[in-house]
């Protein structure tokens, strides 16, 4: 089984473009995701940033079909399209920016070779590495794998929070 899991912080604009292009250039389908309350629409044309500003947690899921829409909840959506590469879309927020997440996880071949192209255009406009930081004790531990645009590091210079998809921790970027 391939899975692949990279967690970022990117900008609304760096992931707009990072989305519109490898969906161009792989060919691929794009769904808007809301988790709660559920609902998907397929993506005509291009992503805007418009597009999520919405209202609650939101994923872009890339299928090279246009997938079943017919789902009843997002665990339904994945069972019924199954194979899909999912990005859980970091937004700012009062608190600081959060985290992104690129997901996917398959035994078929030719989806799991998508996923590797999608994973290595994020890995070419990332860098990796952070300090995972625990606000309540202050330690601190690596996060090598940890990976972050110009934009994110950009927001974090100028003081904003960069912090993980769940819990009260925070990351450090190095200069």
């Amino acid at each position: 089984m391939k899975k692949i899991m990279i967690q970022f912080h990117a900008t609304l604009e760096e992931l707009v473009e990072y989305v519109n292009s490898i969906s161009s250039e792989l060919g691929l389908v794009m769904t808007l995701m809301v988790l709660s309350p559920f609902s998907v629409r397929k993506l005509g044309g291009e992503l805007s940033v418009d597009d999520l500003n919405i209202d609650g947690n939101i994923r872009i899921i890339f299928t090279s079909q246009k997938p079943s829409m017919d789902a009843s909840s997002p665990n339904n959506f994945y069972d019924l399209n199954p194979g899909t590469i999912g990005l859980h879309i970091g937004r700012l927020t009062e608190k600081g920016l959060k985290e992104s997440v690129l997901a996917f996880m398959s035994d078929d071949k030719e989806k799991a070779a998508m996923a590797n192209k999608i994973a290595s255009r994020l890995k070419k406009k990332t860098k990796a590495g952070a300090i995972a930081v625990n606000p309540v004790n202050g330690v601190e531990a690596s996060a090598r794998s940890h990976r972050y645009t110009q934009g994110a590091k950009s927001m974090y210079d100028d003081g904003v929070k960069i912090l993980p998809v769940a819990g009260n921790s925070f990351f450090k970027l190095p200069d």
